[in-house]
């Protein structure tokens, strides 16, 4: 996830830990480390326009699209902020996590009416109608937020009453339900006096932050933290916490020290090599979990003349050919130290509701295994010999010569890219192999001469976190997403044709079909040559808290989906000692995670209120 950059800190301590700041408050720290995840808008590319409606909560939330390049801004979102429909733990929408309680659909699929709750309060103590939920579509469509690629096909929302909204599309909207966990609802009372070119750009939501959700954002100093209190009007249950605290700090070895001497009490994607032991260890649940992520060699198809690539890449029987020269499963253990499993489409094979699966399993002659015989044989048939016996096949009489890049915030990008450029080059090929700066990266995929696109690569070793819904992450490499999503510039009209398909089929398991048709098409042509799928590794501590909620038998918190761990998590009874008279002690759960920013380790400190004393 791209973000901002920086190092934050709150009272630390002369080692460069947290120091435990004020009474009765538990932390969750999370470490930040830019890894280009979450449904990736890896550049500010042409033909987006950037920002949406922002709350403003970190560095530049309001000039870049947040939800994906800030996962932690999104959480504090997801706490602040309701969305339309929830989600539940199942990975499927419910009726019991949004705003609202009860949906149905027309005939034809182009209406969707949704009857919400009543009674739901702003923050401010203004109710919350279905106009503010109209407001918030039409304000997003009209104004071509980046976040409106959610509602596409949307033409208008209209209010029938307070709690009745008429949602008019002009198409079937298959994926109108799953999306929404991506559309905060914002007051109109406020939010109808920002001029959406500010909102886009500059605007900067000054606390309180006026939303409906558990909790409310209440204060934040930029690059220091942000807090949250309980929000005593949520429709919801009663958190069993009354503040959350988002701070940033550095040091992914000191967090994980941290986590095992106690100080801290979960940490979100830590090192392979540290995770092990923390299996180990019984006070702590280590959780390797997906969660719609998947590594790929992304390969420069660009079928133009304007293409810096070397053109032997846009002939799929080389493509193909390179595929067979992989051994995926030695790039998934030896990458991420055995928890990952190899990959053949953009689907991982866990994480997803049973009912809901598009997990895409080739054939087994249809599959492409590791076989350096092959791939010769393969580049043999399809003319690319070594002319001139120098040991380097020959593409129209010169050496082909490959550029192959790993990313320099990704040491298992490093450990592939030397796996698979050896093998490479035991098939003939010049490799060259080079570590780079992910800045560097992104501008030479997203080149222009001028005006024109000429993408500026061969081979990048890449990963991407999808979305939810996973038509929208099929979306993402359609012939209209060249120079945008689709950086592989890889086109294929029977795939176009699909996922036209996917978006207007409304039966479940149909568009479940449809998807797995265009995983087989993408996997015949080799456009991205998907690795693995590696677990993000997450543990808490079990031993002193009750109420860690996993979300799809995964992640418990920092997934930017469920909010349930914040609603449910609770010191331990046995954990607890009281005394009378006493004064609250402080009680702390760290978890940390790192994800987005290269820069700093967040900490979010949840305060709970007690009446007597609480000791570790």
């Amino acid at each position: 996830m791209r973000g901002a950059r920086g190092e934050i800190r709150q009272n630390p301590t002369s080692d460069g830990r947290a120091a435990r700041v004020d009474r009765d408050r538990v932390t969750v720290r999370r470490h930040l480390a830019d890894s280009g995840r979450q449904g990736r808008c890896k550049q500010p590319v042409r033909n987006r326009r950037e920002g949406h409606p922002s709350p403003g909560l970190e560095r530049e939330p309001a000039q870049s699209e947040p939800v994906h390049r800030l996962q932690h801004v999104g959480e504090i979102w997801l706490l602040n902020y309701d969305v339309l429909v929830g989600i539940g733990s199942d990975g499927l929408p419910s009726t019991e996590t949004g705003l609202a309680q009860s949906w149905e659909t027309s005939a034809d699929g182009r209406t969707w009416t949704f009857h919400l709750r009543p009674g739901v309060m702003w923050q401010d103590g203004e109710p919350l109608t279905a106009r503010d939920v109209a407001f918030t579509f039409n304000y997003i469509v009209n104004n071509e937020m980046s976040n409106a690629v959610y509602l596409r096909g949307v033409e208008k929302a209209v209010a029938i009453d307070d709690i009745t909204l008429k949602v008019i599309c002009a198409k079937p909207k298959a994926n109108m339900l799953l999306t929404q966990v991506y559309i905060y609802v914002l007051p109109e009372h406020l939010w109808s006096k920002i001029d959406p070119k500010a909102a886009a750009n500059s605007f900067r939501n000054a606390p309180p932050i006026i939303g409906s959700g558990p909790f409310q954002t209440v204060e934040f100093k930029k690059d220091e933290y942000v807090k949250m209190v309980r929000n005593p009007a949520y429709w919801g249950p009663r958190p069993a916490v009354d503040e959350v605290i988002f701070q940033y700090y550095t040091s992914s070895d000191t967090m994980v020290q941290d986590l095992k001497s106690g100080a801290v009490d979960g940490a979100q994607v830590i090192p392979p090599a540290q995770f092990k032991s923390l299996e180990n260890d019984p006070s702590i649940k280590a959780i390797p979990y997906p969660l719609y992520n998947w590594e790929y060699i992304d390969v420069n198809c660009y079928d133009s003349p304007d293409s810096l690539g070397n053109p032997v890449l846009r002939d799929v029987e080389f493509r193909r050919a390179l595929a067979w020269a992989i051994d995926r499963q030695k790039c998934a253990d030896l990458g991420w130290g055995g928890k990952a499993d190899p990959g053949y489409g953009i689907y991982p094979k866990q994480g997803w509701p049973a009912t809901f699966d598009p997990f895409y399993q080739p054939a087994p002659e249809d599959t492409i295994g590791f076989d350096l015989e092959k791939a010769k044989q393969l580049m043999d048939e399809a003319g690319y010999r070594d002319a001139d016996g120098d040991g380097i096949r020959d593409y129209k009489g010169k050496p082909i010569k490959l550029r192959l890049w790993a990313r320099d915030i990704s040491p298992e990008s490093q450990i592939q890219g030397k796996l698979i450029a050896g093998w490479l080059r035991q098939i003939g090929l010049q490799i060259e192999l080079t570590v780079v700066d992910e800045g560097a990266l992104g501008d030479s995929i997203w080149n222009y001469k001028g005006d024109t696109y000429a993408p500026d690569y061969d081979l990048a070793l890449w990963d991407f976190m999808g979305y939810i819904d996973p038509g929208d992450s099929a979306a993402c490499f359609t012939t209209d997403q060249i120079g945008n999503y689709n950086e592989m510039n890889w086109s294929n009209a029977e795939y176009d044709r699909f996922n036209t398909r996917q978006y207007e089929e409304m039966d479940p398991q149909k568009r479940i079909e449809i998807l797995k048709q265009m995983q087989a098409i993408m996997y015949a042509e080799q456009p991205m040559i998907v690795l693995d799928y590696p677990a993000i590794l997450q543990a808490v501590n079990t031993a002193k808290w009750d109420g860690w909620s996993p979300y799809v038998g995964g992640s418990v918190w920092d997934n930017m989906i469920s909010r349930q761990s914040y609603l449910d998590v609770k010191p331990k009874a046995a954990a607890a000692v009281t005394s009378e008279g006493a004064s609250a002690a402080t009680i702390w759960i760290v978890v940390a995670v790192a994800i987005a920013v290269a820069a700093g380790i967040v900490v979010l400190i949840v305060r709970r209120r007690r009446g007597r004393a609480l000791e570790e």
